[in-house]
């Protein structure tokens, strides 16, 4: 193997460590518990992230990269409503792969903040979601309205904090989740269903 594909692989050994560690509640840990977590040098870890913070963020951004691939990968069905039921049950399914994690990643910035600084994967997530409201005025299924508004209220309502507390202390199934949020972004956003 060449430099490049080891420091992809260990990068990738990280980032799966921060998972494993967040998902286990170990919010608190240091660099060179990442690199036995992860099973690489702890300079080797140092080498990708200088603090525990930059391999959450990295964490992060993988997840909002991994949903998003997950959503544009979805068949773009002519019905606009069918496509956000579509939408908003991958993103349950993806959010419980990561959710137990990721909740513990807060970033101290807001998203309208993120998304105006030009943050990559918020811009993407922004325009993914954008893209699929837009396409529900068109039809006439909704009410026009602030776009960033309206993508920033459907995150609130299907943040990983709420899926994780609905699956794990509510014991709601997939469906489940994705029927309640669906509806409760549906209402809030006034599209007709």
């Amino acid at each position: 193997m060449n430099t490049r594909s080891d420091a992809q692989r260990s990068r990738v050994l990280l980032v799966d460590a921060v998972q494993s560690l967040l998902h286990a509640g170990r919010v608190g840990f240091s660099i060179p518990e990442l690199a036995a977590e992860a099973g690489v040098g702890v300079a080797t870890a140092y080498r990708h992230f200088a603090t525990p913070q930059d391999a959450m963020q990295a964490f992060h951004r993988r997840a909002i990269e991994q949903l998003l691939e997950a959503l544009t990968a979805l068949d773009p069905d002519p019905d606009p409503v069918r496509r956000f039921h579509d939408c908003c049950t991958t993103w349950i399914e993806q959010a419980m792969q990561w959710g137990p994690a990721v909740r513990y990643v807060r970033s101290s910035k807001g998203f309208i903040e993120r998304l105006s600084a030009g943050d990559e994967s918020i811009v993407a997530m922004h325009d993914t979601l954008a893209a699929i409201l837009e396409s529900l005025s068109r039809a006439g299924k909704t009410t026009e309205y602030d776009l960033t508004y309206a993508v920033l209220l459907w995150i609130t309502i299907f943040d990983e904090r709420v899926i994780y507390d609905l699956t794990e202390h509510r014991s709601w199934t997939a469906p489940q989740v994705a029927d309640h949020l669906t509806r409760a972004v549906a209402g809030a956003l006034g599209i007709a269903m």
